[in-house]
């Protein structure tokens, strides 16, 4: 993501990527990064247009928008402009995690860490010991640059 990630929000309503994404520009990514390789509008509404009735300007427009939000990028290709996504899904899914992350903290500060950990308690208990592990390696990694 660049400069245009600013243009993203997080919605406590939705679920998944259409937490920061809206639920179109969500499926759209899906079948960008399923795909794993380039794709074309076209490639793109022929896909979705099997589970939704949609106009193919619509998904024209919503991946022109993703191209602005700097989530995808729109390159020439020889019949029709090619679009590929600036990150994996797991980058991008740890890049919005960790703007989460900061902004709870940044907003407000202790009362963020007792809710991430019960929910992380709640989710399973290897998600506590993972972050129990994660705190260890950066107090370690802290040392070691001392």
């Amino acid at each position: 993501m660049g400069d245009g990630s600013k243009f993203l929000s997080f919605s406590l309503e939705r679920e998944g990527l259409a937490r920061v994404l809206g639920s179109l520009e969500a499926e759209v990514m899906d079948i960008i990064w399923r795909k794993g390789q380039e794709v074309t509008i076209r490639e793109v509404w022929e896909e979705l247009k099997h589970s939704r009735a949609i106009a193919f300007n619509t998904v024209m427009t919503v991946m022109n928008r993703l191209v602005d939000k700097r989530i995808l990028r729109r390159e020439p290709g020889r019949e029709a402009y090619r679009f590929l996504p600036f990150q994996t899904r797991e980058g991008f899914l740890r890049e919005i995690s960790r703007r989460v992350a900061a902004g709870l903290v940044e907003d407000f500060g202790e009362h963020a860490i007792a809710p991430f950990v019960e929910a992380l308690d709640a989710a399973g208990p290897e998600y506590l010991e993972e972050l129990e592990k994660y705190i260890r390696r950066r107090k370690e990694s802290r040392e070691n640059h001392r």
